[in-house]
């Protein structure tokens, strides 16, 4: 009995009609489209999130209990950074505040309105090794000077129509925060979350000065948002963990970088709307290339009932029509993936330079949507097959 290998009966099929096909790679490609945007938009949020967290240099991090998450403004005592320095296996603590609630930057000219726009706000020592960026690293001696920062370069700041060439000229403009005069004196690269339309830096005496008030009686500074610990080199990140769990009070979680992470993005997947939002986006996009694949394998099927009625007659099993089907299914899938990628990678590069997330074409990323495609297709192939199978070939005649 004749094999399929030996005649490519499915590519055949396929390929008779190429207006066909292309209206059948562009309705696939549509829907690994829509897929590809809406894994996409879910890893640059939880990227996004924890992008802060990547770009701190620390080993065990420290963070209220009550702080449910980043943006939340949990605070706990600074004596806990104080009380975690003294333990066996810290090379060193350090403090790193964060404001949003007051934070608020105002570009003062005439037109403008003095609308303001919330930014997140950090300061930090300027001796103390927390940043891994080297942005941040050349310019920390312009952080010395009284109310001076650096803004996020990927901040959504073109309502303010900030100049990108120069720092000079970026230091020319008259911004208030706070309600208190600023100086931005340089930028860096740390990128937009969902709950942050940008980033400001500073150091910890101007970041006192520009909110006063984070503590109602005493220090500013008194009040830490996020506490960073260095292990020594001969010690373990989970035995110092283990240690600071038990020397401080239970009002801070002492967490691993992996565990920081992995609680950032459990509570925005499971703790808002946004992973069953996202989900039902790539279920739509599902939906949408499993009808338009079985319309076209079915619409392939209907047109050629007389040959495949042959070929039932001449002996050949269901078995070879299944194969047939299905084969013809994964070239749709691949044929269709292929340009929906190349296409998603640009919107990708697009939508990254408009929103500032981080939109990453991952392999883990490309390997779901590719086999999410497949199994749309295949799927597709043997609820359109189930046609063939059911006719009578005497009738086909």
């Amino acid at each position: 009995m004749p094999r399929l290998s030996k005649t490519p009966l499915a590519w055949k099929n396929l390929t008779h009609d190429w207006r066909r096909l292309a209206a059948a790679i562009a309705g696939i490609g549509f829907a690994v489209l829509l897929m590809f945007t809406q894994v996409g938009f879910q890893n640059a949020l939880f990227d996004s999130q924890v992008k802060i967290i990547d770009e701190l240099q620390g080993d065990i991090f420290l963070v209220s209990k009550a702080k449910y998450t980043l943006a939340a403004e949990k605070r706990f005592s600074i004596s806990r950074i104080h009380q975690a320095s003294s333990c066996s296996g810290v090379s060193g603590a350090y403090p790193l505040y964060s404001e949003l609630t007051t934070s608020v930057l105002r570009k003062m000219e005439h037109g403008n309105g003095n609308r303001g726009y919330p930014l997140r706000s950090l300061g930090f020592q300027l001796s103390d090794p927390i940043f891994k960026s080297q942005d941040l690293q050349k310019n920390l001696n312009r952080l010395r000077q009284p109310s001076t920062a650096l803004i996020d370069e990927k901040s959504k700041t073109k309502k303010f129509n900030f100049p990108r060439t120069s720092d000079a000229e970026l230091a020319q403009y008259t911004l208030e925060l706070a309600n208190q005069k600023l100086t931005l004196v340089g930028t860096f690269n740390l990128g937009t979350d969902f709950a942050h339309d940008g980033n400001l830096v500073m150091s910890s005496v101007n970041f006192a000065k520009f909110f006063p008030h984070r503590k109602r009686f005493g220090d500013p500074l008194s009040v830490v948002d996020i506490g960073i610990i260095h292990v020594q080199e001969n010690f373990s990140p989970e035995d110092v963990q283990k240690t600071l769990q038990k020397t401080l009070e239970d009002d801070v979680l002492v967490l691993t970088r992996e565990a920081f992470r992995a609680a950032e993005i459990k509570f925005w997947d499971k703790s808002t709307p946004i992973g069953t939002i996202f989900l039902a986006g790539k279920l739509i996009g599902f939906v949408v290339g499993m009808v338009i694949c079985y319309q076209v394998i079915y619409s392939d099927i209907a047109e050629h009932m007389p040959e495949f009625a042959t070929l039932k007659a001449m002996g050949y099993k269901t078995a070879y029509f299944f194969r047939l089907i299905v084969v013809q299914a994964l070239l749709l899938s691949v044929i269709g993936f292929v340009p929906a990628t190349l296409a998603s990678l640009l919107i990708y590069e697009w939508l990254a330079g408009q929103t500032g997330l981080l939109m990453q074409m991952t392999p883990s990323g490309i390997a779901y949507v590719f086999a999410t495609t497949v199994g749309m297709c295949v799927v597709s192939g043997l609820l359109a097959v189930r046609k063939l199978l059911a006719a009578d070939p005497a009738s086909l005649f």
